[in-house]
């Protein structure tokens, strides 16, 4: 008797899940067996169809994370800055070199939001070309 047919996006689904959560979390997340998963992941060799899949997700999930991350984690990081500035006692040389860095790094930061705020750019910090970058290696050489 021939086994079902896998539900590939399904498994990539839980092969990604179990990448971030653990396996534990995913087979009671999804009602698998820990022995399915482990097809699954054996899968992964041979099916180019679930390959691809698991890898669109898992590089989909990948970049909304650290899309949804970077806003909380660029606030906390400007709130301790501050504070740690407003710690600083008195004017000298040193105190003033550490305040224009700050300075420095909170620029940084608030050009950064503008430029992901404005949709100027779609970089997950992957390594991979922008989407819809069509400049990129195309500069006119002849200026």
């Amino acid at each position: 008797m021939a086994s079902p047919k896998r539900d590939n996006p399904r498994a990539a689904r839980i092969l990604v899940d179990a990448a971030l959560f653990g396996d534990r979390k995913a087979c009671e997340n999804h009602g698998i067996t820990d022995r399915t998963l482990r097809n699954y992941r054996a899968a992964l060799d041979s099916d180019t169809e679930l390959s691809a899949l698991y890898g669109q997700l898992s590089k989909l999930v990948t970049n909304q994370t650290w899309a949804g991350e970077l806003n909380t984690t660029l606030t906390t990081l400007m709130r301790k800055l501050g504070g740690m500035v407003q710690e600083l006692p008195g004017s000298t040389a040193e105190n003033i070199s550490a305040v224009t860095g700050a300075i420095k790094v909170l620029s940084e930061i608030a050009l950064t939001r503008e430029v992901l705020g404005s949709g100027e750019v779609n970089d997950a910090g992957d390594g991979e070309p922008d989407q819809g970058n069509t400049e990129a290696g195309s500069e006119d050489s002849t200026a």
